[in-house]
């Protein structure tokens, strides 16, 4: 039986669970990132958590190339208001920028960074089936102007679209985690 490595594992679950292509293209992940909602309620490539466990923000930790490098941490949900009638796509429920690189795993220290979208937690409508929220974490090129990319984005959280924010800013997808939740 041939071995599976976890890039391979991570390309899989993105693509059995329609994540490529609805929000991002294939890309070669350059770190693990770990999402914890705390107590054990770790995000998982598409496990299931409860809305109610996940209206705080998370931890987030991930492993950068070097100290001085600068991320931006996007968490979408491309299933608003429906994953069958995504006319909303992408509900934007986080973004972070200006996060510093760190040389191990260590929770990203939100508090240095720059909020441009403050946490909101999953609020799918009732009866709307399980939605996926992806939690994307980009580096910044050095030409990255995170002024600039704030500035575009407008109040409204809908028909956000992740891959035009980061393209516009320069930046590379580095990194992909998910979970999934529901209001029955």
């Amino acid at each position: 039986m041939p071995l599976l490595t976890s890039d391979q594992a991570t390309d899989a679950a993105l693509k059995k669970d329609g994540i490529i292509p609805d929000v991002i293209d294939s890309f070669t992940s350059k770190t693990m990132l770990v999402i914890s909602y705390g107590d054990g309620k770790d995000v998982a490539l598409g496990n299931k958590l409860s809305v109610q466990e996940t209206q705080h923000a998370p931890q987030v930790s991930f492993q950068a190339d070097s100290p001085d490098d600068k991320y931006t941490l996007i968490m979408t949900d491309p299933d608003a208001p429906s994953r069958n009638n995504p006319k909303m796509r992408e509900y934007r429920h986080w973004v972070i920028s200006n996060i510093s690189g760190t040389s191990d795993f260590h929770p990203a220290n939100v508090s240095q960074s720059t909020v441009i979208t403050p946490y909101m937690g999953p609020a799918p409508p009732s009866g709307t089936g399980p939605h996926r929220y992806i939690f994307l974490l980009y580096k910044h090129a050095p030409s990255t102007d995170v002024s600039a990319l704030s500035s575009s984005l407008t109040s409204d959280r809908p028909k956000f679209m992740a891959k035009e924010f980061a393209s516009q800013g320069s930046m590379e997808l580095v990194g992909v985690n998910y979970f999934v939740a529901e209001n029955a």
